[in-house]
C-alpha cells in the first residue's frame, strides 16, 4: 500500500511537472520590464494599461520605476532583471567605451523617442548680439558672443552648445572663455554683470526675460539637442525583436493620445508623477515642463527629425559633435564605432 502511494505520489509530481512545463511562460511570452524614472517626459508610457496597447500589439509590459542613475547600470548588469530602459544619449556615448569594453553582448542605444531641447543661452547685457537658425554661421556676429566671458558646466549639454558654435564658425573651441558654472549661479552672475552669459533652462529662460535679460541663441538654432530612448542589451533585442519593436509603438501611441488633448489625457501620467516623483505637478506646471522637449507624435515624424540628416535634430550630426567634444576633453582617443539605431 505505501509503495503504490509512493508511486502515485510520484505520477502526480510527474504530471506537475509537465503541466508547469508545458504552461510556464517563455522568455519571448513574459512581460517586457521596462525601466523608467519619474519624470514628466516619461511619464507618458504609464497610458499603455489605460489605452489596451498591450493587447493591441500583443506584447505585455511591466514598467519598473528607478532613479534615473540607475537605470543604465542596471540594464547593462541585468542586476534589476530589466529588459530595457530610458537613457540619455550624450550619456550613452560619454560611456560607450567603458561601458561596452570586451563585452560580447553590448548595450545598445536602439531608436531616439524624443529631445530636451529647451537649453539656451541668455544674457542681461545690450552690446551681446542675438543669433538665430540663419546668423549661427555668420562668422563676425559670431565671434563677438564667444568672445565673451560665458557660464556653463563643465561636460554639460550646455558645453556641447559652445562646442557645437565653436566648431560651426572655425573658431578654436579652446579660446573661448567659459567659466564652469552650474546652471542657477549661472543665472545669478549672468545678473550680477560678472559673466556676459549664461547657461539656462526654461526655469531661467523665463526668469531672465522678467528681469531684462534675453535669449541669445538656443539649442533648436543650433540643431543640437540630447535625445531620450531606449537602451538595451543585444542579447535581449535579439531575443525580444518582435516585442521591442511593438513598445517604440506603444511608446508613439502614448505620446500621440497625450497631446491629442493635455487637460484631458494627461490624467494617468500625472497620477504617476504625484505617486512617485518628489514634485508633484499641476497640469499648467507639466505643460510648462514638456514645452522644453520635442516629443515627435508619430514613428515616422520621429524618423523623419531624428534619423534624416535633414531632419530637425540629425542625430548623426549630434553624435558627431559629442564625439570631437569628448576627444578634445581627453574623455576618450577616438570615436567608437557605434551601431546605428534599428529600423522599427
Amino acid at each position: 500500500m505505501r509503495r503504490r502511494r509512493l508511486a502515485l505520489t510520484a505520477l502526480g509530481l510527474i504530471v506537475v511537472a509537465a503541466l508547469v512545463y508545458a504552461f510556464w511562460p517563455a522568455p519571448n511570452s513574459r512581460a517586457l520590464r521596462v525601466g523608467l524614472a519619474p519624470y514628466q517626459d516619461l511619464a507618458m508610457i504609464v497610458n499603455i494599461k489605460s489605452l489596451g496597447l498591450e493587447k493591441q500589439y500583443g506584447t505585455d509590459v511591466d514598467l519598473v520605476t528607478l532613479p534615473w542613475e540607475q537605470i543604465l547600470p542596471s540594464v547593462a548588469t541585468l542586476g534589476r532583471g530589466l529588459d530595457l530602459g530610458f537613457a540619455s544619449y550624450t550619456e550613452y556615448l560619454t560611456q560607450y567605451s567603458n561601458l561596452n569594453a570586451g563585452n560580447n553582448d553590448p548595450v545598445l542605444f536602439i531608436f531616439p523617442l524624443y529631445v530636451f531641447k529647451g537649453g539656451a543661452f541668455i544674457t542681461f547685457k545690450t552690446d551681446v548680439p542675438a543669433l538665430t537658425a540663419e546668423s549661427i554661421t555668420d562668422r563676425q556676429l559670431v565671434s563677438k558672443v564667444l568672445d565673451r566671458k560665458i557660464g556653463a558646466q563643465k561636460k554639460s549639454a550646455y558645453e556641447m552648445m559652445i562646442f557645437r558654435l565653436a566648431q560651426l564658425n572655425n573658431i578654436d573651441p579652446k579660446t573661448v572663455q567659459l567659466i564652469d558654472t552650474p546652471l542657477d549661479q549661472g543665472f545669478i552672475a549672468a545678473e550680477q554683470g560678472s559673466l556676459d552669459l549664461a547657461e539656462a533652462g526654461l526655469t531661467q529662460i523665463t526668469e531672465a526675460q522678467r528681469r531684462g535679460g534675453r535669449i541669445v541663441f538656443t539649442m533648436d538654432d543650433l540643431k543640437f539637442a540630447d535625445f531620450t530612448g531606449f537602451i538595451l542589451k543585444k542579447s535581449v533585442y535579439d531575443a525580444r525583436q518582435k516585442d521591442v519593436k511593438n513598445l517604440i509603438r506603444m511608446w508613439f501611441d502614448c505620446v500621440n493620445y497625450v497631446y491629442a488633448d493635455l487637460d484631458a489625457n494627461s490624467k494617468d501620467s500625472l497620477t504617476y508623477l504625484n505617486s512617485q516623483a518628489s514634485t508633484r505637478y499641476t497640469i499648467e506646471e507639466y505643460k510648462r515642463a514638456l514645452s522644453q522637449e520635442y516629443l515627435p507624435r508619430s514613428l515616422d515624424e520621429a524618423k523623419k527629425q531624428f534619423v534624416d540628416d535633414s531632419g530637425r535634430f540629425p542625430f548623426r550630426t549630434i553624435r558627431t559633435t559629442i564625439f570631437q567634444y569628448l576627444i578634445q576633453e581627453g574623455v576618450m582617443k577616438a570615436s567608437p564605432n557605434i551601431p546605428d539605431f534599428i529600423q522599427p
